[in-house]
Protein backbone atom coordinates (compact mmCIF):
# COMPACT_ATOMS: atom_id res chain seq x y z
CA UNK A 1 0.00 0.00 0.00
CA UNK A 2 1.41 3.18 -1.05
CA UNK A 3 0.91 5.82 1.96
CA UNK A 4 2.06 9.56 1.61
CA UNK A 5 5.57 11.12 3.35
CA UNK A 6 4.96 11.82 6.94
CA UNK A 7 5.95 15.17 6.99
CA UNK A 8 3.67 16.10 4.47
CA UNK A 9 0.72 14.17 6.52
CA UNK A 10 1.92 16.41 9.68
CA UNK A 11 1.40 19.61 7.89
CA UNK A 12 -1.56 18.99 6.12
CA UNK A 13 -2.90 18.28 9.68
CA UNK A 14 -1.89 21.55 10.99
CA UNK A 15 -3.80 23.30 8.38
CA UNK A 16 -6.86 21.27 8.81
CA UNK A 17 -7.66 18.55 11.05
CA UNK A 18 -10.48 17.04 8.97
CA UNK A 19 -7.91 16.97 5.61
CA UNK A 20 -6.43 13.71 5.09
CA UNK A 21 -4.49 12.32 1.77
CA UNK A 22 -5.04 8.71 0.55
CA UNK A 23 -4.16 7.11 -2.68
CA UNK A 24 -7.13 5.84 -4.85
CA UNK A 25 -6.75 2.51 -6.81
CA UNK A 26 -9.41 3.76 -9.12
CA UNK A 27 -7.15 6.64 -10.19
CA UNK A 28 -3.93 5.36 -9.42
CA UNK A 29 -2.88 8.64 -7.76
CA UNK A 30 -2.93 10.20 -4.35
CA UNK A 31 -6.43 12.48 -3.38
CA UNK A 32 -6.64 15.10 -0.63
CA UNK A 33 -9.97 14.65 0.77
CA UNK A 34 -12.24 16.53 3.36
CA UNK A 35 -13.87 14.86 6.11
CA UNK A 36 -17.40 17.30 6.27
CA UNK A 37 -18.67 14.99 9.41
CA UNK A 38 -21.29 13.16 7.47
CA UNK A 39 -21.35 10.46 4.87
CA UNK A 40 -17.87 10.25 2.92
CA UNK A 41 -15.25 12.12 2.96
CA UNK A 42 -15.16 14.81 -0.31
CA UNK A 43 -12.25 14.36 -2.87
CA UNK A 44 -10.36 17.98 -3.08
CA UNK A 45 -7.12 17.74 -5.38
CA UNK A 46 -5.88 15.17 -7.14
CA UNK A 47 -2.34 15.10 -6.92
CA UNK A 48 -0.52 14.41 -10.28
CA UNK A 49 2.65 15.39 -12.19
CA UNK A 50 2.28 17.85 -15.27
CA UNK A 51 1.78 15.34 -17.71
CA UNK A 52 -0.97 13.53 -15.80
CA UNK A 53 1.66 11.08 -14.13
CA UNK A 54 2.17 9.29 -10.48
CA UNK A 55 3.85 12.15 -7.94
CA UNK A 56 4.03 11.85 -3.83
CA UNK A 57 2.25 15.41 -2.51
CA UNK A 58 4.42 18.05 -1.61
CA UNK A 59 3.79 21.52 -0.56
CA UNK A 60 3.06 22.35 -3.90
CA UNK A 61 -0.80 21.29 -2.70
CA UNK A 62 -0.52 23.11 0.90
CA UNK A 63 0.56 25.83 -1.04
CA UNK A 64 -2.86 25.44 -2.65
CA UNK A 65 -5.01 24.52 -0.03
CA UNK A 66 -3.64 27.47 2.33
CA UNK A 67 -4.48 30.04 -0.52
CA UNK A 68 -7.81 28.78 -0.80
CA UNK A 69 -8.35 29.20 2.42
CA UNK A 70 -10.17 32.59 3.36
CA UNK A 71 -9.80 32.43 7.13
CA UNK A 72 -6.08 32.17 7.15
CA UNK A 73 -5.78 35.79 5.61
CA UNK A 74 -4.39 38.97 7.49
CA UNK A 75 -6.98 41.58 8.03
CA UNK A 76 -4.69 44.30 6.87
CA UNK A 77 -4.75 42.54 3.56
CA UNK A 78 -8.39 42.21 3.39
CA UNK A 79 -8.64 45.71 3.96
CA UNK A 80 -6.59 47.10 1.72
CA UNK A 81 -7.86 44.80 -1.29
CA UNK A 82 -11.19 46.32 -0.43
CA UNK A 83 -10.19 49.66 -0.35
CA UNK A 84 -8.57 49.15 -3.85
CA UNK A 85 -11.72 47.32 -5.13
CA UNK A 86 -14.01 50.39 -3.90
CA UNK A 87 -11.83 53.22 -5.49
CA UNK A 88 -11.48 51.10 -9.00
CA UNK A 89 -15.55 51.25 -7.96
CA UNK A 90 -15.70 55.08 -7.91
CA UNK A 91 -12.94 55.90 -10.58
CA UNK A 92 -15.55 54.14 -12.60
CA UNK A 93 -19.04 55.95 -11.36
CA UNK A 94 -17.12 59.01 -12.28
CA UNK A 95 -16.60 58.18 -15.70
CA UNK A 96 -20.09 56.14 -15.90
CA UNK A 97 -21.70 59.27 -14.84
CA UNK A 98 -19.67 62.35 -17.22
CA UNK A 99 -20.70 59.46 -20.31
CA UNK A 100 -24.25 59.54 -18.83
CA UNK A 101 -23.92 63.14 -18.95
CA UNK A 102 -22.61 63.59 -22.21
CA UNK A 103 -25.28 61.30 -23.63
CA UNK A 104 -28.28 62.88 -22.00
CA UNK A 105 -26.89 66.19 -23.36
CA UNK A 106 -26.82 64.87 -27.03
CA UNK A 107 -30.51 63.56 -26.28
CA UNK A 108 -31.62 66.75 -25.09
CA UNK A 109 -30.08 68.95 -27.71
CA UNK A 110 -33.73 70.82 -28.47
CA UNK A 111 -35.07 70.90 -25.11
CA UNK A 112 -31.83 72.73 -23.76
CA UNK A 113 -31.66 75.07 -26.31
CA UNK A 114 -34.97 76.13 -25.67
CA UNK A 115 -34.50 76.68 -22.05
CA UNK A 116 -31.10 78.55 -22.92
CA UNK A 117 -33.11 80.90 -25.49
CA UNK A 118 -35.82 81.39 -22.36
CA UNK A 119 -33.31 82.37 -19.96
CA UNK A 120 -31.24 84.56 -21.99
CA UNK A 121 -34.24 86.05 -23.51
CA UNK A 122 -33.05 85.92 -27.28
CA UNK A 123 -36.21 85.82 -29.01
CA UNK A 124 -37.69 83.34 -30.96
CA UNK A 125 -35.55 80.74 -32.76
CA UNK A 126 -35.31 79.32 -35.91
CA UNK A 127 -37.98 77.04 -36.98
CA UNK A 128 -36.66 72.92 -37.36
CA UNK A 129 -38.29 72.65 -40.62
CA UNK A 130 -39.16 75.93 -43.73
CA UNK A 131 -41.93 77.73 -43.64
CA UNK A 132 -43.78 78.39 -46.66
Amino acid sequence: MVTPERGFMKTLKNLDKRLDCVFRKEHSHFVITYDRGYGEPVNLILVKTDDGGFRQPDMREIKLLSDGDLNNQRVKDKLERTAKYMQEVRERDVINRNDMIRQRTKEDRIQLMDAFQKVHGSGKRKAAFRQI
